[in-house]
């Protein structure tokens, strides 16, 4: 469930987007990280950003908005039986994606393909510095940037406007870290 309204989210994409004026922003979300063999990972932590941006605290996602062609889209993939079968039901990627304000979604193997696209047509491709080494990875492969030039070729467009985004609070914001305080002051 999502922290916030799909609308919020909606306003803060559209915000970002008019801030930034062309291109893509990509936005990876964090992997689960393993202790001391895969299936056995530590508590998992969304990137603020996505959340900030999409509200979704779950596992491998990445998200595109694409301002040229004035589309947003997640990416992931469904779960399978096996999953299910340990989980429970889950979600859908497409479900996820309406949760948030996001009228397209795709398989993750397909971002590969739409950056490529995107950059084959000569249009920048935006992200935030990464700090996540699997993401240093993915950015790599991605975008075939040398891992040493990943934090120098972060956008600082992006940047910019994110921070601008991020620095004031809606009241809806101040509500929940209200509502935040409350409980450290209970738990004090």
């Amino acid at each position: 469930r999502n922290m916030f309204s799909k609308e919020t989210y909606m306003g803060r994409r559209a915000q970002l987007k008019s801030s930034v004026k062309e291109g893509v922003l990509l936005f990876l979300g964090n992997n689960e990280a393993p202790m001391n063999y895969p299936s056995n990972t530590y508590r998992f932590r969304q990137d603020s950003h996505f959340i900030y941006f999409f509200g979704l605290q779950i596992d491998h996602l990445a998200a595109i908005i694409d301002i040229d062609e004035d589309k947003e889209i997640l990416f992931g993939d469904d779960y399978t039986i096996d999953d299910i079968i340990w989980m429970g039901d889950q979600p859908s990627i497409a479900s996820l994606a309406e949760s948030c304000g996001v009228k397209h979604s795709m398989p993750f193997a397909s971002l590969a393909a739409y950056l490529q696209k995107a950059r084959q047509n000569g249009r920048s491709v935006h992200f935030l510095p990464p700090y996540r080494d699997d993401n240093k990875i993915l950015l790599h492969q991605l975008l075939d940037i040398p891992f040493g030039q990943l934090k120098d070729a972060a956008s600082v467009e992006m940047i910019k406007a994110v921070v601008a985004l991020r620095e004031c609070k809606t009241a809806e914001e101040i509500e929940e870290m209200e509502k935040i305080c409350n409980v450290g002051v209970d738990m004090h």
